[in-house]
């Protein structure tokens, strides 16, 4: 099951980007219905946001699948750097 997990994920994915991308042109091609305005739905424009929005989902998701598990790559060096020690002061035990 675990295998099917990232498929699932493109699928569902693109699922409702594509459904919120076509229901918004689809809107949008009532409201010019009603006003008397002849216009063709945009089916090349719909399909290239719909592909668009599923692409920066998709990488949104990566990243930030990346960033929870702590597998993120260092930047600039920081695998070099060591974590400074602060300085502890013991007290004497006086009884």
């Amino acid at each position: 099951m675990t295998h099917a997990l990232p498929a699932l994920l493109v699928g569902l994915t693109a699922l409702v980007s594509g459904g919120l991308v076509h229901a918004g042109y689809g809107l949008w091609w009532l409201s010019q219905h009603l006003l008397h305005v002849d216009s063709a739905y945009d089916w090349s424009g719909a399909l290239a946001t719909s592909g668009t929005v599923t692409a920066v989902v998709l990488v949104a998701g990566l990243l930030m699948r990346r960033m929870v598990s702590g597998n993120a790559q260092p930047i600039d060096g920081e695998a070099a750097q060591k974590p400074a020690r602060a300085p502890v002061a013991l007290r004497a035990n006086r009884a």
